[in-house]
């Protein structure tokens, strides 16, 4: 099995490739360090990031490998992965994108995949070196089992602390009528439902809370979470098949992604055949 990192000679892309590798090794998986040739990147600085990235690697006794693809990017990473066993690709995204041009990461977001992508924007990059706590933020109790899975796993990787930051949507004027007694049980009911989830932190030996809050504008409300606290790493979930960006506006999840003042990945799980 393998963990793939593609690289373009990047800083963000050599940040991207040092959570593929603690991930790789947290499995004992090759990490195969991957480029698609084309004129825009330098492949002799792409090949100077791999010999860093091998470098790392080798404190950690994981297994490497380097893989040049030609022709169409996400063709040609597709074809690839099609013909890899391969638990998750890495990938980082740029900090801003230019108009009418999708980066690479945005395009891998929009196709049917037959492994985890994990869409890596940096916005500190020595943040890898200290991950102590990992946020995930979802609405109300909705977790899949893939997303809890990839988050347990940088955890344990890091030997970080995780929080769950469950998001009640709330119009303003049933947040004004709201009783704190009210609450209290909406909260419990969430807290009920997330109880699996607990106990196999607990088990994994990661420690785990759980907060809560009722909120009219949810993107707001993360990014002010963690203005408030200190992560080093927050992990959403991501959507197959839609695109992160609109042309004129941004959506929702785009802005929690771009305006994010910690590092953060966009989690897509395999498609399931």
């Amino acid at each position: 099995m393998k963990v793939i990192a593609a690289m373009n000679g990047l800083v963000s892309s050599d940040v991207a490739a040092l959570y593929a590798l603690r991930y790789a090794a947290l499995f004992d998986h090759t990490l195969c360090l991957l480029h698609v040739l084309n004129p825009s990147d330098l492949r002799e600085e792409v090949e100077l990031s791999m010999a860093g990235a091998e470098e790392a690697a080798a404190q950690y006794g994981v297994r490497t490998e380097r893989v040049f693809l030609t022709g169409e990017p996400t063709q040609a990473i597709r074809e690839y992965l099609a013909a890899t066993r391969t638990d998750t690709l890495f990938c980082s995204t740029r900090m801003r994108r230019r108009f009418f041009e999708d980066s690479l990461s945005e395009k891998l977001s929009r196709l049917s995949l037959p492994a985890n992508l994990a869409v890596v924007r940096v916005a500190h990059v020595n943040a890898v070196f200290v991950t102590e706590n990992i946020l995930l933020p979802i609405r109300e109790d909705r977790l899949s089992a893939q997303k809890f899975a990839f988050l347990s796993s940088l955890a344990k990787a890091f030997g970080a602390a995780t929080e769950i930051y469950s998001i009640h949507p709330t119009s303003r004027r049933k947040l004004a009528g709201m009783d704190t007694h009210t609450a209290r049980m909406l909260f419990q009911k969430i807290n009920t439902r997330l109880s699996h989830y607990v106990n196999t932190m607990r088990l994994l030996d990661i420690p785990l809370t759980i907060k809560h809050a009722l909120t009219s504008r949810e993107i707001d409300q993360i990014l002010h979470h963690l203005a408030r606290h200190d992560f080093q790493l927050m992990i959403i979930g991501g959507r197959r098949g839609s695109r992160i960006s609109g042309l004129l506006q941004e959506n929702p999840m785009e802005r929690l992604f771009w305006h994010t003042p910690v590092n953060t990945i966009a989690f897509y799980a395999k498609d399931k055949k």
